[in-house]
Formats: structure tokens, C-alpha cells, sequence
């Protein structure tokens, strides 16, 4: 089962949901992202968090629509993001799309890309849209594929630590059971020669970041 998650950060186009969200989808809403989802058109299921910046008109709206609340204290130790992931893992969600994850809040942005990494979700595919890009974590002993264009860049940055035995297919500059380490920027803007690439780990965590070259 898929579930599309949509938060309330800044969002690089308001359409881009439209060619990933598919029928039987679970859509949940992460606090006032749920408002956000229902101004692109899309009805979440569930709305998770403490509705702090959830406004009273919006979740009439929902309720309307037969969405149910998954309410919490606003004291808690856990983001809006947080909880709506382990909700969406709980109810057998394999494959998550997150939208409006980026931009608002730098601390919100670095949270919510390192819960990509949480060890709950290992099982899981995890990735983050944006507009045309997508953003997910490679870990250990895993192999993931990229489907784009020719041209389109890689980039791949070490998430925590030195990551081992990296190897890919399908970009310019070709690693083979490579290092790339922490703090470096070595694995920046790579490219892929074909619709399709690979990268795998023998250990450590990736951060790959796809998306098409920049125009002018």
C-alpha cells in the first residue's frame, strides 16, 4: 500500500501531486498540510498532529469531507511529520511520497529530511517531491533505481557519516565500490547518460537528490 503525505511547507509547484497520487492512494494530512492538500484538490483520509496550525475554517472543510482527526498534545516529542509517518507505516504503508516537506522553517527542512532516515522505515521507500525533483536515502546493502532522462543530475551526499562501497550505473562518473565522505562535496551533480540509473551501499546512508538540469 502507498501513502502520499503532505505537510505544510513551501511547495514548488502546486500541481506536481497530479502525476504521482494514484486511485487507492492513503492520503494523510500532517497538520496544516492537510489544508494545503485540500487547496490542490486532494482530500486527506487522516489528519495527523496538534492542529496548532490547522485553521478552524479548514478543518470544517475536511470534516465535510469525511476526514478523520488524529489528534495529539501540542506538548510532544515528535514533529506533525513524525507522527504521520509512523501512522502511515502502521497501517502497511511499503512505498511514501512526501510533499511540502521543504522550504518554510530551516529547522523544519533538516528535521524532515533526516526523519528519511528514521530506522522504523528501513523496510519502507521513502521519498520527497519537490516540484520536478525527488529526494530519498539509500542505506546499507541497498540498490535503488532512478528513472529520468538523459542529463538529468544525481547527486549524492553522505547522510551522517563516511558512506562505503558505493557503486553506480548509469551516470557520467562512475563509482565502484567508492567512498564519498562526510562533509565533502564530491558526490554533487553527477549526471545520468540514460533513462535509468542505479546506485548501491555496502555502508552508510546516501541522500540522492534527482532532478533535471537547471534552465536559465
Amino acid at each position: 500500500m502507498r501513502a502520499i503525505i503532505v505537510a505544510s511547507g513551501h511547495s514548488a509547484d502546486d500541481s506536481s501531486w497530479r502525476s504521482w497520487v494514484r486511485e487507492g492512494d492513503l492520503i494523510i494530512g500532517a497538520d496544516g498540510g492537510a489544508g494545503q492538500a485540500l487547496r490542490w484538490g486532494l482530500v486527506p483520509k487522516f489528519v495527523i498532529g496538534d492542529m496548532d496550525s490547522l485553521s478552524e475554517r479548514a478543518r470544517q472543510a475536511l470534516e465535510a469531507r469525511g476526514a478523520q482527526f488524529v489528534d495529539h498534545p501540542r506538548a510532544k516529542d515528535q514533529t506533525d511529520l513524525e507522527l504521520a509517518l509512523s501512522f502511515a507505516r502502521e497501517q502497511g504503508a511499503r512505498d511514501i511520497i512526501l510533499f511540502g516537506v521543504l522550504g518554510g522553517r530551516l529547522d523544519h527542512t533538516l528535521s524532515n529530511l533526516l526523519l528519511l532516515t528514521l530506522p522504523e522505515l528501513k523496510e519502507v521507500t521513502v521519498r520527497v517531491v519537490h516540484g520536478p525533483e525527488e529526494i530519498l536515502v539509500v542505506r546499507d546493502g541497498e540498490t535503488v533505481a532512478v528513472s529520468g532522462r538523459p542529463g538529468d543530475l544525481i547527486s549524492l551526499l553522505p547522510w551522517g557519516g563516511d558512506v562505503h562501497g558505493v557503486t553506480t550505473q548509469g551516470l557520467a562518473w562512475a563509482l565502484e565500490d567508492d567512498m564519498l565522505r562526510f562533509g565533502f562535496s564530491r558526490g554533487v551533480s553527477n549526471e545520468m547518460v540514460g533513462p535509468e540509473a542505479e546506485v548501491s551501499v555496502r555502508q552508510g546512508q546516501l541522500l540522492l537528490v534527482h532532478g533535471p538540469q537547471p534552465t536559465d
